[in-house]
């Protein structure tokens, strides 16, 4: 959830200020050069909460007036993919402070277009996905598989072809792709993440199949334990 970095919102600004640039009047020196303002205070907007909840990203653009001393004025919703984050963008570009824009030199007062992004984070739209925390924080220890007098197996295994990026359908590519993950007390699969893997394009495949995998629970002298270990899988079509 941010809005567009320094220089992508530096050259929006840009871009809006170009149609007030410079005119001929005649006079050898009479061409006006005006610099766009330049965001030193920004405030990222805050995710509207029934959709981060749903993990549901969006965008959206707001028309503010950056005055003479670089506040912002009468923001205006220009576009938003839902009404909720034009309101939160809105309130959030209010917030911003800019070097002002100036015209030879001297500050003006301009408009400009600000543009957001509300994006989610990978591992909060796999939690959505899936159902369930995949990412947690582990307080407790965890035992490498390879303590245990034999290696873990899975009770179910998905068919990781249902997993293959759409993206890259009918493009006949594969990967093979080596996970280390964690299994929990009660058999899911946690904090995944990729040690190797073949081809691009299939890590979030790889890591969603990965959470869809179950193992009966682990016992260490008789007690369920979180236990670490590293698996291979292949995702083809």
């Amino acid at each position: 959830m941010k809005p567009l970095n320094a220089i992508a919102t530096t050259l929006a600004l840009w871009a809006l200020a170009q149609p007030s640039l410079s005119q001929d009047h005649g006079g050898p020196n009479s061409e006006e050069v005006i610099e766009p303002p330049v965001p030193v205070y920004k405030v990222s907007p805050k995710h509207p909460q029934g959709f981060y909840d749903k993990a549901i990203e969006g965008e959206a653009v707001i028309i503010v007036t950056v005055d003479m001393f670089g506040n912002v004025k009468e923001p205006e919703v220009k576009s938003a993919t839902e009404k909720e984050f034009g309101l939160a963008a809105s309130l959030a570009a209010s917030e911003w402070v800019f070097e002002p824009a100036t015209k030879n030199g001297a500050p003006i007062e301009i408009r400009v277009n600000l543009p957001f992004q509300f994006e989610i984070a990978f591992e909060h739209k796999m939690n959505i996905q899936i159902g369930r925390e995949v990412f947690i924080k582990l307080d407790q220890s965890v035992v490498p598989s390879s303590d245990l007098p034999k290696e873990p197996k899975p009770k179910y295994v998905p068919l990781f072809s249902e997993f293959y990026p759409e993206e890259l359908c009918g493009s006949g590519k594969s990967a093979s792709v080596s996970l280390e993950f964690v299994i929990s007390p009660t058999g899911h699969v946690h904090n995944p993440r990729i040690l190797s893997i073949s081809t691009e394009g299939f890590e979030q495949a790889a890591l969603v199949a990965a959470s869809h995998m179950a193992y009966h629970p682990i016992l260490v002298k008789g007690t369920p334990v979180y236990v670490s270990t590293i698996r291979p899988i292949q995702i083809s079509e």
